[in-house]
């Protein structure tokens, strides 16, 4: 048995090996073909599917994408929680756009960051701020307030100047808007006077011994509290409605004399003289320079027309044409009230302007005594604090009058 030849075995393992490959052979080329016809069979499907199937399959890709994007965003974008319901993202469902998580180590590291930086940030704030305190401070006082200061009211000054004109009028309202205004301030309203024996003293109207009104000396005695007293027993005048204004200070003793005892020629007008002028009423908007306002009925006399009258002098010496050449006027007018408590300065220009009213009745009624009886300034363009209350003297002159308020820190122009 161990004698039988091999050469009879080898052959036989070959011809199997052989076998073997010419089958693996078949079973691939099988293969390629059967995927060469699924790969046929697919182009074919594709070439006959119908247009409404390739619109259901564009529509399924563009939803895909969609709630891809919205999961997208979802990730970024979160509504605010369920707990936080006073929250007004919550509220509008708004979307709220959240930092990436931080740890808590490096949540405190920026938060101690920004803490820094905002300190030192709000410290150089502070010190510049003091710095321009102490700065502003330093300069000299023009006309009781800092240099810079007066130089802004004077720039704010020109620049109304620039753009002033008589044609420009504030607005007007229905009467039955009218209110009465609050009584704001009573300096120059001293007690004990006497509406009857009131006179307007004017000065510095041209030719003023051409009118029947005209005396040497325009100074005289009005029934005060302290009537017949002499310039040194003055009596004390405190007001307790005084606005607050800055670097602002009362007075102790007040003159309560109408004017200073000199001889100084001018006119003494009554009321009646006034109400012989046309009479003007309008319904006009009074705006106070504490931020409130009021619509109150006025009426009175243009002081165009009063100073068509009674006319101003010129610079040049020429006639006077209030009317047609008002710009050769002198420049300013002064308004001062009868103790001499108060005093308001106007240019020109305002002092005509057709809204500006010599005012004796106010909401259909004759001026009581808090509101200014019996003659008071209306002057629609300018704030409140130039409605000088009580006028008893006008003077028409070129060189700018004193201003209560002016003095106090206030702008001299006080347009709006």
């Amino acid at each position: 048995m161990n004698d039988e030849p091999k050469i009879n075995n080898e052959p036989e393992t070959s011809a199997s090996t052989e076998a073997n490959k010419i089958e693996a052979t078949a079973n691939t080329d099988a293969t390629q073909t059967t995927s060469t016809e699924v790969t046929a069979t697919e182009a074919a499907v594709t070439e006959v599917t119908p247009p409404e199937a390739t619109a259901t399959q564009g529509a399924h890709e563009e939803q895909t994408a969609e709630h891809s994007a919205a999961r997208h965003a979802s990730q970024t974008e979160i509504i605010a929680p369920e707990a936080d319901k006073e929250n007004s993202a919550f509220i509008t469902g708004e979307a709220r756009r959240l930092s990436p998580v931080m740890a808590d180590d490096a949540a405190r590291r920026a938060m101690g960051a920004r803490s820094r930086r905002t300190f030192i940030i709000g410290g150089i704030a502070a010190l510049g701020a003091y710095g321009g305190w102490r700065w502003l401070h330093a300069r000299p006082d023009a006309d009781g307030i800092p240099s810079p200061l007066r130089a802004a009211h004077e720039f704010n000054r020109r620049l109304s100047e620039t753009y002033f004109s008589s044609s420009r009028l504030a607005p007007e309202f229905p009467r039955a808007r009218a209110r009465e205004p609050r009584i704001n301030g009573g300096e120059g309203l001293s007690e004990g006077f006497n509406a009857e024996a009131w006179r307007l003293q004017v000065v510095g109207v041209r030719d003023a011994r051409s009118f029947p009104q005209y005396t040497d000396d325009i100074a005289y005695m009005t029934a005060m509290d302290n009537e017949n007293s002499g310039d040194d027993s003055s009596q004390l005048h405190e007001n307790p409605d005084a606005k607050t204004a800055p670097d602002a200070h009362t007075a102790s003793i007040m003159d309560t004399l109408a004017a200073p005892k000199t001889n100084e020629s001018g006119l003494l007008l009554t009321l009646d003289d006034i109400k012989r002028l046309p009479r003007v009423e309008m319904t006009t908007e009074l705006k106070c320079i504490e931020g409130w306002s009021v619509i109150v009925n006025w009426a009175g006399a243009r002081f165009a027309d009063f100073a068509k009258t009674f006319q101003p002098p010129t610079r040049d010496g020429s006639a006077s044409d209030v009317m047609n050449r008002a710009q050769d006027l002198v420049r300013y007018v002064s308004f001062v009230t009868p103790d001499g408590g108060y005093y308001v300065g106007m240019d020109m220009a305002s002092a005509l302007h057709p809204q500006t009213l010599l005012c004796y009745e106010m909401n259909g009624e004759p001026l009581n005594m808090p509101h200014g009886a019996p003659l008071r300034l209306v002057t629609p363009v300018k704030y409140g604090i130039k409605y000088i209350k009580r006028i008893g003297r006008i003077e028409f002159t070129d060189a700018r009058p004193a201003d209560f308020w002016a003095e106090r820190g206030y702008d001299w122009y006080s347009g709006h």
